[in-house]
């Protein structure tokens, strides 16, 4: 193999910039001696001393009575008419329903395809990274018979495919029951205990 001078010259230049840069310290001292800073032998000046920040002093008042507003110059005010009148009360916000917990979900199941009959499901509170497993028995629909994971996200259950891919998405019906569908075939499925 013939190298060109040219392709030498600026490998060589960059090698030696290393091995004389003191920013990498004695990584690539190569026995030169160590020279002192130029300004290592001159005496360091003393620092300035510092002033002292100016003070005040410190007043105190007592804090005013429960139920009042406390005013500039130091005394207390009736409440103000701002407020709503005593015997108001506020409106609550609607309570949403809660989701229910995974625990409450986890256990077997009755999982009926329209199509294709019904069959059993475990679904456990075993976790496989972000989600959980599930052990399908007896089930001849495609879709059910390959789920091995489920997740929770708000209301809605899915039930998972190998690979993360949603099989059947179930939404609870009030009786305790989930109602869905498959993705693929739009099958309706229920789930119930």
């Amino acid at each position: 193999m013939r190298f060109s001078a040219l392709a030498i010259l600026p490998c060589a230049l960059l090698l030696a910039s290393c091995a004389s840069s003191t920013r990498l310290g004695d990584a690539f001292d190569f026995g030169s001696s160590r020279r002192p800073p130029p300004d290592a032998g001159r005496p360091v000046p003393a620092p300035e001393p510092l002033m002292a920040a100016p003070t005040e002093d410190v007043t105190s008042q007592p804090l005013p009575p429960a139920g009042s507003e406390a005013t500039p110059g130091g005394t207390a005010a009736a409440p103000s008419s701002s407020l709503a009148p005593p015997g108001n009360q506020v409106a609550a916000l609607p309570a949403t329903p809660r989701p229910p917990s995974t625990g409450g979900i986890a256990g077997s199941w009755k999982i009926s395809d329209a199509a294709r009959g019904s069959c059993n499901i475990s679904l456990t509170r075993q976790a496989l990274l972000d989600v959980y497993r599930a052990s399908p028995s007896g089930c001849q629909a495609g879709s059910l018979a390959k789920v091995n994971a489920w997740q929770q996200r708000g209301q809605e259950i899915d039930l998972l495919e190998p690979g993360g891919r949603t099989a059947v998405r179930l939404f609870p019906t009030g009786d305790g029951a989930y109602e869905g569908a498959a993705t693929l075939s739009g099958a309706k499925i229920r789930m119930t205990r």
